[in-house]
């Protein structure tokens, strides 16, 4: 399995705070994305998979999440999340190496007031609440470690 935090500190190290810790990292997509890569991947290949993601990062980039707040801040398509002992982070992600690239976002943790994780067989449902009421969902694979990546969160910041 895939270590993201790993790979943030490898990747994006510059884009860390001088001293900042990367606790975890996941790589996550949009609301439907997944279901999406399935069912064009069963019906057409390989050439249906990349339709259906296709098909899912132009309906993330049409449909913005909120007009206000912290979530407008977080671009919508597939990303890299870390936590670190002092910031959410959001990173691009490199489609060819799966690498994260480029620092999006940045939250502080004390304006993040949770982060909770639903899990599926094989699939599942990341959701991060902002201190001023806003939030994002996200899909995200078992594959990806959801659960350390929530479990960190918690950790630091003892909620």
């Amino acid at each position: 399995m895939v270590d993201f935090g790993k790979k943030i500190t490898k990747s994006c190290g510059d884009d860390l705070e001088a001293g900042e810790t990367v606790l975890a990292g996941t790589f996550v997509q949009p609301p439907g994305a997944i279901r999406r890569q399935v069912t064009f991947g069963a019906i057409g290949g390989v050439v249906g998979a990349v339709v259906g993601d296709k098909m899912a990062q132009k309906r993330a980039n049409e449909n913005p999440v909120a007009d206000e707040g912290i979530v407008v801040d977080i671009p919508p398509g597939k990303a890299v999340l870390g936590i670190t002992d002092r910031r959410f982070l959001v990173f691009g992600h490199s489609t060819m190496s799966g690498k994260p690239k480029g620092l999006n976002a940045a939250v502080p943790l004390d304006q993040v007031a949770a982060i909770t994780h639903e899990s599926g067989k094989l699939t599942g449902k990341l959701l991060v609440t902002f201190a001023d009421g806003t939030s994002i969902d996200f899909d995200v694979v078992k594959t990806a470690k959801p659960g350390p990546f929530v479990e960190a969160f918690h950790a630091a910041t003892g909620r």
